[in-house]
C-alpha cells in the first residue's frame, strides 16, 4: 500500500473556512488540553516500568478527563475578554472621576 502524497486533500476546501470565535477558542482550548495530558503522562517504556516497581499509583487517563480540562480551559479563555473589558472600563471609570474632579477643583479656586 503506498502513502498518498497528501492525505488531507479532501479537507482543502474546509480551510479557508471562517470560525466563530467561540468554537475557535473551543479547538484551542482542546488542542491545549491535549497538550497537556501528553505532557502530564509517562512517555519512555523503561520510566513507566520504574515508577511501576517504585509502587507509585498512577491515576490512567481517560478521554473525559482530557475534555474535563477543556471545558475549563475554554471557560477561562471565555472570560478573559470579559476581565479585559472590565480592566478597560474601570480604568476609564478612574480617568473620568479623577477628570471630573480636576475641573471642580479648577472651577471652585479664583
Amino acid at each position: 500500500m503506498t502513502e498518498p502524497e497528501r492525505p488531507f486533500k479532501e479537507l482543502d476546501p474546509v480551510g479557508k473556512t471562517k470560525v466563530a470565535p467561540a468554537h475557535g477558542i473551543a479547538a484551542i482550548a482542546l488542542n491545549m488540553s491535549i497538550q497537556y495530558h501528553n505532557i502530564a503522562t509517562v512517555q519512555d517504556g523503561a520510566l513507566y516500568q520504574q515508577y511501576k516497581l517504585e509502587g507509585r499509583n498512577m491515576v490512567p487517563l481517560h478521554l473525559d478527563m482530557v475534555f474535563e480540562t477543556a471545558i475549563k480551559m475554554e471557560a477561562h479563555l471565555l472570560g478573559a475578554s470579559e476581565r479585559i473589558a472590565k480592566l478597560v472600563v474601570d480604568a476609564i471609570a478612574l480617568k473620568v472621576e479623577d477628570d471630573e474632579e480636576g475641573e471642580s477643583d479648577a472651577v471652585s479656586t479664583p
